[in-house]
């Protein structure tokens, strides 16, 4: 069963290679500069647009994201053989989890 893993993980690897090779192979080397303009619905812009990143809901989506990942670990532990003696291992991970979520809902990234 393990080499049936490290046989999965090997091929997974190979085939991220490749399309990444398959990619940079394939990729233009100098894009059209219409391609680089910035689009408003479609449309040039107006005026210059000054491109700049709100970090407002950054930590929201990382939440978001370390949520969606322990659900994707708790449903294949449950599904799994579910060895008891590693449910506390599950018991930490959610208090852990417990920590930046609380955080979240209380409100603590306001502004």
């Amino acid at each position: 069963m393990l080499l049936d893993f490290i046989v999965f993980m090997v091929v997974m690897a190979l085939a991220g290679i490749g399309l990444w090779l398959l990619s940079v192979a394939v990729a233009p080397k100098e894009p059209h500069p219409v391609k680089e303009d910035t689009y408003e619905c479609g449309l040039p812009a107006p005026e210059p647009i000054i491109s700049s990143v709100n970090f407002q809901y950054y930590f929201y989506a990382i939440i978001f994201i370390a949520m969606d990942i322990a659900g994707v670990f708790f449903i294949l532990y449950s599904i799994g053989k579910g060895d008891p003696k590693f449910g506390w291992i599950f018991i930490l991970f959610s208090l852990l989890l417990m920590i930046p979520l609380s955080y979240v809902m209380i409100g603590g990234n306001r502004r």
